[in-house]
């Protein structure tokens, strides 16, 4: 652990790509970094949006922030146009973040990490001779569909059209177990950001280094297979360790002590609600921050929720108070939560969930069953792993949302009920699974397994470079 007066030797500027999906790992992986070595200086690179939006975040004395103007749109509207965000990333943040790093108030750069999906990160770094690592932010299982996306191309099923080969199963990628096309990320269907993701990738760049941020044993045939690829980078496994030093720190504090600690004011009320609610009997609600689904389909989740009788809380950023009234009165609708905290109090027993990977580590740690809703992207082959190959939830969608195609309000009642029965026997075994799943993830953080083992490596691996 680290000492309480960092040295600030070796200094480690870090980029993380700016929507909260790719902050919170890029954060836990720093923070990591940080506490295990007190002779590392952490500088992570941030808009001035998500400086204010992160003031209150807890650092360790080493780490600290430094700002780049709003060169992108909002994280209030990111969602609004998904292309022209990621275009703005790729072509406007380059020129700050070198003003930054030559601009001298920072002391330089020994080392950087960059996420994986910031390209222009590693091409400075390799012009001015820093070693750096790329940090993927989604499912190792992703990464390794697009690094074989050429077999996809080879065995016909691109270009992808789901009305024609949506339930052909792809079966040829190294360790990758077999998924339906219409499993794949979303953007294999986009034929002009397809090849633009391609050619990010780090195995076409200046990046040694490429960090995952998954739990081995969730992705352990898909892990090794990629280890094994001489074009790779080395690769370090390096599991959520904020959120499992967070779940620690719930389990230890009473509910009632941390609400007079941290909300004194009211603000969190959906705590003490959930205090009131029977053991297990709550379905959590959120479908992220990122991305909307239709009025229409929330209006089908809303009504069927009342119908299921199942209690329910549900994070919904628009129109709370009209899914409040259409929902009843055996749920709590609110702009906000904190999930993780959600998640682990008693009275949760079951998530719906969009599926994004930072929600789907939490629910594993957490030891939550989900309801798999996915929208967009990596959600569909996450919610395949939760359903076929790690048997910790159920499908509400067989495909990822359209809003051409609504999730009726009876289907949706229908398995939420069941969902929640804990005296189903579907249910129970489901329950089982989950458990079993928590304990093979959470041993993955004791002495000497993988997380600290892979975290000792890297570090070690920035220190070589200083």
């Amino acid at each position: 652990m680290a000492d309480d007066q960092p040295t600030q030797s070796c200094h480690v500027v870090a980029v993380p790509y700016p929507g909260r999906g790719h902050i919170n790992p890029m954060l836990s992986l720093c923070t990591a970094v940080a506490e295990r070595s007190s002779d590392v200086l952490i500088t992570v690179v941030l808009t001035e949006e998500w400086i204010g939006l992160l003031a209150a975040a807890r650092k360790p004395p080493n780490m600290s922030f430094a700002a780049i103007p709003n060169v992108v749109p909002s994280e209030k509207v990111r969602g609004d146009d998904i292309q022209a965000f990621f275009v703005a990333v790729q072509t406007k943040m380059e020129a700050p973040f070198v003003r930054l790093l030559d601009g001298g108030e920072q002391p330089p750069a020994d080392f950087i990490i960059g996420d994986a999906f910031l390209s222009w990160v590693h091409e400075v770094a390799g012009g001015r001779n820093i070693p750096s690592a790329h940090l993927w932010t989604m499912s190792a299982s992703v990464y390794t569909v697009f690094y074989h996306f050429d077999l996809v191309v080879q065995n016909g099923h691109y270009p992808v059209d789901l009305s024609v080969n949506g339930e052909a199963v792809v079966d040829y990628i190294p360790g990758l177990s077999p998924i339906r096309v219409a499993d794949l990320p979303s953007i294999v269907r986009d034929e002009e950001m397809m090849p633009k993701l391609t050619r990010i990738l780090p195995k076409q760049s200046n990046a040694k280094h490429l960090i995952f941020t998954s739990f081995y044993e969730l992705e352990a045939q898909v892990l090794d297979d990629l280890k094994q690829k001489s074009s790779m980078p080395t690769i370090y496994n390096i599991g959520p360790a904020t959120a499992y030093s967070k779940l620690r720190d719930i389990k230890m504090s009473s509910t009632a002590a941390t609400l007079e600690a941290e909300a004194p004011n009211d603000t969190n009320n959906y705590l003490r609600w959930l205090d009131l609610q029977p053991p297990s009997s709550v379905l959590y609600i959120s479908l992220g921050s990122f991305l909307h689904i239709s009025v229409a389909q929330m209006d089908e989740i809303a009504a069927g929720l009342q119908s299921s009788g199942v209690r329910f809380l549900w994070v919904a950023k628009r129109e709370t108070s009209r899914l409040q009234k259409m929902g009843g009165d055996k749920g709590l609708v609110v702009e906000w939560c904190d999930q993780l905290r959600v998640l682990c109090h008693p009275s949760v027993g079951g998530f719906l969930s969009h599926c994004g990977w930072n929600s789907t580590k939490e629910a594993v740690l957490a030891g939550v069953p989900v309801l798999t809703f996915p929208i967009i992207m990596d959600q569909l082959l996450d919610a395949k792993a939760i359903v076929e190959d790690w048997r910790n939830g159920w499908r509400v969608l067989d495909r990822e949302y359209d809003e051409k195609n609504l999730k009726k309000r009876d289907e949706i009642g229908e398995i939420v009920k069941k969902f929640m029965d804990l005296e189903n026997l579907e249910r129970k075994e489901l329950s089982r699974n989950v458990r079993k799943l928590q304990k093979i993830c959470e041993r993955e953080f004791e002495d000497g397994q993988s997380h600290q083992t892979n975290l000792d490596r890297f570090v070690g691996s920035i220190k070589s470079c200083y």
